[in-house]
């Protein structure tokens, strides 16, 4: 898993979807967490629910790398219409070859991190995206008022 802020005392986890309505609403925000609060480390966790494309964009991110993460991440939630030609463009324009990422992407390892996300997400009892999880909270969807309360209050814990 990608990881922003990898030294923060304050762990989030979020599973995720590129093609879920809700996930995409919030990235942005996430994006601004990630960069004001530099004590929360932030762990993304693919989890294709959405289909075929879902499951391509999420295995071509962790092909990439941790490099381009972010970048991929941002930019196919901007995209309006997510599919192979947007990915390839998404990863061209951060200077990766496609057919390498779609080669890599495919891979048994990768494929396997994306079934233990889901085997994990099960085990939590997590059913959609997006869901946070801040110490022993779960947040199910995009409640981004109750994940910064979630971070607050995990701060004081481990402050």
């Amino acid at each position: 898993d990608f990881v922003a802020n990898p030294s923060g005392a304050v762990t989030v986890t979020e599973f995720f979807d590129y093609q879920c309505t809700y996930c995409k609403a919030a990235a942005p925000q996430i994006l601004k967490l990630i960069a004001d609060n530099p004590d929360v480390r932030f762990v993304f966790k693919e989890m294709p629910i959405f289909g075929a494309v879902s499951n391509q964009a999420a295995s071509s991110t962790l092909a990439a790398g941790d490099r381009t993460y972010l970048a991929l991440y941002s930019r196919f939630f901007a995209t309006e219409h997510l599919d192979q030609a947007s990915i390839d463009q998404a990863l061209a324009a951060n200077g990766l070859d496609p057919s390498s990422i779609k080669a890599k992407a495919g891979s048994a390892d990768i494929q396997r991190h994306l079934l233990d996300n889901h085997a994990l997400a099960s085990a939590l009892k997590i059913e959609g995206t997006p869901t946070f999880i801040v110490g022993d909270q779960i947040i199910p969807g995009a409640d981004l008022p109750a994940l910064k309360a979630a971070i607050d209050q995990q701060r004081k814990k481990v402050g």
